[in-house]
């Protein structure tokens, strides 16, 4: 047995896969920035989790009723007794990583007394999303969620990474740089820099007082969620307002932007791969004006929708004994 670790800024999620193949999930609060991403807070994070899934498990092996799983917990169509197997691998595609091999070796040693694992997989979550997207080849991904990073991955092995420095100074067309462009164009029409509109009146709704909000926003721990959580009223409003459809198209010129200078990794004229994951490019008004810079930069994309998602990807990386054209990019701690 296998558990895949997807852990993001808005969430984190655990997957118990065997053969690569998700058995049954589990879904907690993300990573936030504010919390300090350590190696105690992530490794609290994932046993919680485990925990939370592993009442589960036990029934799926045996066959035999139990109370229902812990809310968050869902059970894929799992083959009779596959879970009571001991897990062997952990594979974690974390939102940041911790500091070196003092910190990697620190967490392993928590997640095999925790769970019992033999083995541990650190990497970015933008390699699991990777991984799940292409089910393992070369290509170039586009994880664009609360924040943005694209990643291209050639046969041989080069990679080269494009973006996903933080909501400080990076993360271009990502949710947070939505839905701060969002609501500086509310607080503009708030203060009378500019006339008030939509986007004025949305974040009224959703903040409340204006003049007040600042304050419990900046002091709140999931500062950084809450103003990603603000993009999904600038995509909302994109069909109606010309100041959102101004953020929406230029967020969706700067992730192609990313996606065309990852691209590089990958020389020559032969087609390339390209895919994405996260919830952001559904919108269409995003997807629309993505498309349309990626034809413009890299006309030698060839766009797929993903195979599937970073939880997949980590369970992919999981089951394998090799990490192939990712060597460079995981690193493992064994017992």
């Amino acid at each position: 047995m296998e558990l895949a670790v997807d852990g993001g800024q808005s969430g984190l999620r655990l997957g118990l896969a065997s053969g690569g193949r998700i058995l049954l999930t589990r879904e907690e609060p993300g990573l936030a920035y504010a919390s300090g991403l350590t190696v105690d807070a992530v490794a609290r994070k994932v046993l919680a989790a485990w925990r939370a899934l592993a009442p589960a498990v036990a029934p799926e092996a045996t066959g035999t009723s139990a109370p229902p799983a812990a809310s968050g917990a869902s059970v894929a169509s799992a083959p009779p007794n596959a879970p009571d197997a001991p897990v062997g691998t952990v594979c974690l595609g974390l939102t940041t990583l911790l500091g070196g091999p003092a910190a990697d070796r620190e967490l392993a040693e928590r997640l095999f007394a925790g769970i019992g694992a033999r083995r541990v997989l650190l990497t970015s979550d933008v390699v699991t999303a990777h991984a799940g997207a292409f089910a393992g080849r070369s290509g170039v991904v586009l994880a664009a969620g609360t924040g943005a990073i694209a990643l291209g991955v050639a046969p041989d092995g080069h990679a080269r990474q494009v973006d996903g420095w933080g909501y400080l100074y990076g993360d271009a067309g990502s949710g947070f740089w939505i839905g701060r462009r969002g609501l500086d164009a509310a607080y503009r029409g708030f203060d009378g820099r500019a006339t008030p509109g939509p986007l004025t009146d949305r974040a009224r709704h959703v903040f409340g007082d204006l003049g007040t909000a600042p304050q419990r926003l900046y002091l709140s721990s999931d500062a950084v969620a809450q103003v990603a959580g603000f993009a999904v009223h600038v995509l909302d409003l994109a069909g109606e307002d010309a100041t959102a459809r101004a953020i929406v198209e230029e967020a969706g010129r700067e992730l192609a932007a990313s996606v065309a200078a990852a691209a590089r990794s990958l020389p020559g004229d032969e087609p390339v791969p390209v895919s994405w994951t996260g919830r952001l490019l559904r919108a269409p008004a995003l997807r629309a004006a993505f498309e349309a810079e990626l034809t413009a930069r890299l006309p030698r994309a060839l766009p797929a929708p993903p195979e599937g998602d970073g939880l997949a990807g980590a369970a992919l990386l999981a089951a394998t004994s090799r990490p192939g054209h990712y060597r460079t990019l995981i690193r493992t701690v064994e017992r």
